[in-house]
């Protein structure tokens, strides 16, 4: 009899201890069954200390700027080659554009459209020391059968960063004396009083690292430094103006050359 009851608390024990490791996996599989097919919403709490990094349009700018001036941290891609339609669609998008900066006195009336022809490419652009901040852009030139417009345009928010504009035919009519007022109100970014602002004489450069390059300089292919050709040497007017977001400062320049038949609108940073 004794033995009887040894022989029951012992299997008493192995079945309490059996139960114990088989329990939580039971428990576990009812819960899944119970949420398998739901969908549970949790709010996150936002951690005040890894802030989200907001970037301006000058930030963008400086990127662009920085390729162009070959810094080594800045890395560039040209994506895929862009396909028949992809063309057509984005002619669409960039003449709506380039019809915005008409509306803003920057360009004059394209009566034939841009019809003759187009190309260009799309790049990719980012700061390997801020690797989040990447800029999407086009590098693109559209010709009518009277002028030949080269430009850089976001390719997220479609504003033209920079673009230069020849007429074949007769020199351009534009308020220029008001253009960089009318950029301003393009481009919006706010107009900075300082001595940076100026006129340069005939022939000259509005800033102190050279001539500005063109504009496909941003392509992998242009690595070569802008030179002084005819395109230049009959500058009429070269003007700078500092713009800024409040925080930071982008110098835009406004020059007219070939007996005004010819418009560039650039940046840099002093």
């Amino acid at each position: 009899m004794k033995t009887f009851k040894i022989m029951t608390l012992f299997l008493v024990l192995i079945l309490l201890m059996a139960f114990s490791a088989v329990f939580p996996l039971l428990l576990s599989k009812v819960n899944d069954q119970q949420l398998l097919g739901q969908i549970h919403l949790q709010k996150i709490k936002a951690q005040e200390n890894n802030p989200s990094t907001q970037y301006s349009m000058i930030d963008k700018l400086r990127v662009l700027y920085d390729k162009r001036v070959h810094s080594k941290d800045i890395v560039v891609v040209q994506n895929a080659q862009l396909s028949a339609a992809d063309l057509e669609k984005l002619n669409a998008v960039c003449y709506a554009e380039l019809q915005t900066l008409r509306e803003k006195k920057l360009l004059p009336a394209l009566e034939d459209g841009l019809s003759t022809g187009f190309e260009g490419s799309s790049f990719t652009s980012f700061d390997t020391s801020r690797p989040d901040l990447v800029v999407n852009y086009y590098v693109m030139t559209m010709y009518s059968n009277q002028y030949r417009i080269s430009f850089t345009m976001d390719a997220d928010t479609h504003k033209i960063y920079e673009l230069s504009i020849e007429s074949v035919v007769k020199p351009l009519v534009l308020d220029y004396d008001n253009a960089y007022l009318h950029w301003q109100d393009y481009i919006g970014l706010s107009l900075e009083q300082s001595d940076h602002a100026r006129k340069l004489p005939e022939g000259g450069y509005s800033n102190d690292n050279g001539p500005f390059p063109p504009l496909n300089s941003m392509s992998e292919e242009s690595d070569q430094d802008y030179p002084v050709d005819d395109r230049t040497s009959g500058m009429a007017m070269a003007l700078v103006h500092d713009y800024t977001d409040g925080n930071q400062t982008v110098v835009y320049s406004f020059l007219i050359a070939q007996d005004k038949k010819s418009l560039t609108i650039s940046w840099s940073f002093q």
